[in-house]
């Protein structure tokens, strides 16, 4: 009985990676007896084929069919393979859609622009039936593993923001109303205003907990999608920019007892960038630093590193540090440096898009820690000059 109910447990995990229905394939081929054949062919392995006989054809059927796999004709009336392919790639929905061209010229500068547009597979002719049957089937293998690898990465990161949903924003949204309540019926019972005042400055960290979340997330939105524009890069003096950030935090370093020095470059150097993202990046480097400070933290020590190709900046504290099991992950959403519940923590969001920041500067984050001991982090940046 054991063996009978783990066999049905794996034939239903194979059921769940076959296509609810065959595969779509869109025939675009102008030559009425190719196109014919090709159709043929395909059906009787079991597909599902709709047929075109040119680009304008083609595009009318893809809205309309929304096929698995495309094969083209490159040479066509109208609208030729390549320009196709290009209105193919510019739409989003079919932007991992799997495209087989088929051609009479078969030279390697055809096969290497093929490759260039992102086809699938590449068919000359005359064609052979069992080639074309092949490279059918590994193309829509391909798709179908490309669609599971996507599916899995959807679900990993849903998972992990409903996590965050039940721990980030439910806690201080638990806190505020909580409070809240208390100050209503306080507002009746006359309590003490040293009660009312916790209750307040208990909500008001609440809410600043839900905005910075709320703005960490809807810049880390942004960044995934843009590229630096070229009218917002200045010439930066990178000291400059670690003293604006020091005086952002001045509020929070005074309620501690950490000295923050600055290093001066012994020569002047000069970075080029956007300044409201490395400001940005830079202030949440030194957000952490104050927020994983340990007891005995007494400095942090704010510099600019230079390395062949790159200008960075450098800052080390003494910190909590973070383990070596987590270190290699650190700059992904949603982990922490420390595996805790503690309030004080954050989303895990701040060094993601530090990160991410230096790579739109064509750059790089560098992370060294010791647990007990502290950290250092450099932002590195491509040197606009090299």
């Amino acid at each position: 009985m054991k063996q009978d109910h783990t066999s049905r447990l794996e034939n239903s995990l194979q059921l769940d990676t076959t296509p609810p229905h065959p595969p779509t394939i869109l025939v675009v081929e102008d030559n009425i007896a190719l196109n014919q054949l090709l159709s043929d062919l395909l059906t009787t392995e079991g597909y599902r084929v709709v047929r075109a006989h040119h680009g304008v054809e083609a595009l009318e059927a893809l809205r309309v069919h929304s096929p698995d796999l495309v094969l083209s004709d490159v040479v066509m009336p109208h609208m030729d393979g390549y320009t196709l392919l290009s209105k193919i790639r510019d739409d989003p929905r079919f932007l991992h859609l799997p495209v087989i061209l088929l051609t009479g010229y078969g030279s390697a500068e055809d096969h290497r622009r093929a490759l260039e547009w992102g086809v699938e597979g590449y068919l000359s002719k005359p064609l052979d039936d069992r080639n074309v049957l092949e490279t059918v089937r590994h193309a829509l293998r391909r798709r179908m593993m490309t669609e599971n690898a996507i599916r899995r990465r959807v679900d990993n990161v849903r998972n992990q923001i409903l996590g965050l949903i039940q721990h980030e924003f439910r806690t201080p949204l638990t806190l505020i109303m909580g409070y809240a309540e208390f100050i209503q019926d306080s507002l009746v019972d006359e309590a003490n205003h040293h009660e009312l005042r916790q209750s307040v400055n208990a909500i008001l960290e609440g809410s600043r907990r839900l905005h910075h979340l709320v703005e960490s997330f809807l810049l880390l939105a942004h960044l995934s999608r843009e590229t630096l524009p070229e009218d917002e890069i200045f010439p930066l003096d990178p000291t400059a920019l670690w003293r604006e950030c020091l005086a952002n935090l001045r509020e929070s370093l005074n309620s501690t007892s950490l000295q923050v020095r600055i290093v001066e470059p012994q020569d002047p150097v000069i970075v080029y960038g956007v300044m409201e993202l490395l400001r940005e990046a830079l202030t949440r480097l030194l957000d952490n630093a104050i927020r994983y400070r340990r007891p005995e933290s007494r400095w942090v020590e704010l510099s600019t590193s230079v390395k062949p190709g790159y200008v960075g900046w450098t800052i080390r504290d003494e910190g909590i540090g973070i383990p070596l099991e987590l270190l290699a992950q650190i700059t992904d959403p949603f982990v922490r440096s420390q595996p805790t519940s503690s309030a004080g923590r954050g989303a895990g969001l701040s060094l993601t898009l530090v990160r991410r920041i230096a790579e739109l500067h064509g750059g790089h984050l560098q992370v060294e820690s010791r647990p007990g001991e502290g950290s250092t982090f450099t932002l590195w940046v491509a040197d606009r000059d090299v």
